[in-house]
């Protein structure tokens, strides 16, 4: 059989190289086993500078990217190209035929490669599509960043607000007191029972969309597992038990593809969950406190309050007052004034149904009768209503 070594040796060049730049790989291992052997004909010397010069090709392709790859991948195969025709020149038909063998090999080891490659792309992409809307807050957040410090500062501002019942002299003096770092951390996650909850809803739609399609079930049964642990861990049951009814809801009516009725079923999601969302503006990260003074330490004889202790410092308690009858106020007390503090934990209001809703606890603490994974007894109530 006539061969044309140029063509052939220009052939094995472009798999070697493209092999080595697959590491690793089942070509990327071939081509470290065979290409060796092939130009060492059997010098041991001569076979070991063949793989480190694989090894320097695979490292220059990795270490670059775009243009700057391409044109090194142009100038290695030139490289290779080179020494395999002069090994073809210096040797007969049967070098040649062991050339075209590689070149078949590395191939079908390619297009094996790139399956598997292409296997691996389409689970990813299931799995990306299945955690949405996760990746796109996270890529939206990548490209938009100083618009992402922007909102996040509006959330830290507008809570602050809304727990200081709208007193902008008692907004500031939490930010002042509590420390701007820690109002923004425990801020931000203190919203992880809408979240949670708005996870949960979404993964029930993502759900019943990929009812038809078996290649995303297994990955949208394992989401919608994972976003209900997170919220019958943070969020009320009452939430929950909303977040999944309204999941079901938009899956079904898009599932049917009703899409006059979308607008609807927006409407009514913001109708219901505005206030959820002004609930958890207005709650503290921190717990109740009863906090018990000795006499004469408050005005009009008061020994007892309820309150969140903000900061404790320099032999004085900051705490934001949160009893029956009172606004939200912050006051600075010394600390040998303070006889005990104790946690304690806002219980719902009796004849008032709403009060049911906003302090029902979560479906772990309901299921175990614990506070949290962590913490083994439920905390004292509180004795004051309307904190």
């Amino acid at each position: 059989m006539l061969w044309d070594p140029g063509a052939l040796s220009a052939s094995a060049a472009r798999m070697v190289v493209a092999a080595a730049s697959t590491y690793p790989s089942e070509a990327a291992e071939a081509a470290k086993q065979e290409v060796p052997q092939l130009l060492g004909r059997g010098d041991r010397e001569r076979e070991l500078l063949v793989g480190l010069q694989l090894d320097q090709t695979r490292d220059q392709l990795q270490a670059m990217a775009g243009l700057e790859q391409e044109q090194a991948r142009a100038a290695l195969e030139a490289v290779w190209r080179a020494q395999l025709a002069d090994l073809l020149e210096g040797h007969g038909e049967e070098t040649a035929r062991g050339l075209q063998e590689l070149v078949d090999h590395l191939t079908r080891k390619l297009h094996a490669s790139m399956v598997e490659a292409g296997k691996k792309a389409r689970k990813r992409k299931q799995w990306r599509d299945a955690l949405q809307p996760l990746p796109a807050v996270l890529d939206w957040y990548k490209v938009n960043a100083f618009a992402g410090i922007l909102v996040a500062a509006g959330f830290v501002v507008l809570k602050c607000y809304t727990i200081a019942r709208g007193d902008l002299t008692t907004a500031l003096g939490i930010l002042q007191y509590a420390g701007l770092a820690t109002v923004v951390i425990a801020g931000l996650l203190s919203s992880l029972p809408i979240l949670t909850a708005a996870m949960l809803a979404y993964a029930v739609i993502q759900m019943i969309g990929s009812l038809s399609a078996r290649d995303r079930r297994a990955q949208s049964a394992v989401v919608i597992l994972g976003a209900f642990v997170l919220a019958a861990v943070f969020t009320p049951w009452t939430y929950l038990l909303f977040a999944a009814v309204i999941g079901l809801v938009i899956g079904l009516v898009r599932r049917r593809g009703a899409r006059k009725w979308m607008c609807v079923v927006y409407v009514l999601v913001a109708l219901c969950g505005l206030p959820a969302v002004v609930v958890n503006l207005a709650a503290v990260w921190l717990p109740h406190e009863i906090v018990t003074f000795r006499p004469g330490a408050l005005p009009h004889g008061r020994t007892q309050e309820v309150s969140y202790v903000l900061s404790e410092d320099n032999a004085w308690i900051t705490m934001l007052i949160t009893g029956q009858g009172q606004e939200h106020t912050i006051i600075r007390v010394p600390d040998d004034t303070v006889k005990t503090q104790t946690v304690c934990e806002r219980q719902p209001i009796h004849g008032k149904p709403t009060s049911y809703v906003i302090d029902a606890h979560t479906l772990w603490r309901v299921i175990t009768g614990t506070n949290s994974i962590l913490s083994t007894s439920a905390n004292t109530g509180c004795p004051y209503e309307g904190l």
